[in-house]
């Protein structure tokens, strides 16, 4: 009984672990068309976001660079020029995740780099 124990156990432990891990997620890969409408449809939605959420009034100018990876959806990271109330160019980064299946849009952080 004790070595029909062992064994189950040997077998079924690794299993379990397994089975709820999560994939980790694929490559960032450069985004090479930087006016397509879905990436400043979102680079502008994080702007938007950040304006509600900081009480803001930055101007979205335009993508200077971007990125994507597929996770349990679709991460989308920019640096985006932007004018603030004072209306200089600012350079911000930013993420922005599309859940899976979902079509909802979560701003994952918005900070300022120069």
């Amino acid at each position: 009984m004790l070595k029909l124990f062992i064994c189950l156990s040997l077998i079924l432990f690794p299993l379990i672990s397994v089975v709820g891990q999560k994939e980790p997620p694929g490559p960032w890969k450069r985004i090479t068309d930087l006016n397509d409408v879905y990436y400043v449809d979102i680079a502008k939605f994080a702007v938007n976001e950040h304006n509600k959420q900081a009480d803001d009034n930055l101007r979205f100018i335009r993508i200077l660079e971007g990125k994507e990876q597929m996770d349990t959806g679709q991460r989308d990271y920019f640096k985006i020029g932007v004018n603030n109330r004072e209306d200089l160019a600012e350079i911000y980064e930013t993420s922005v995740f599309n859940k899976e299946y979902k079509n909802v849009l979560t701003l994952e952080y918005f900070r300022r780099i120069q």
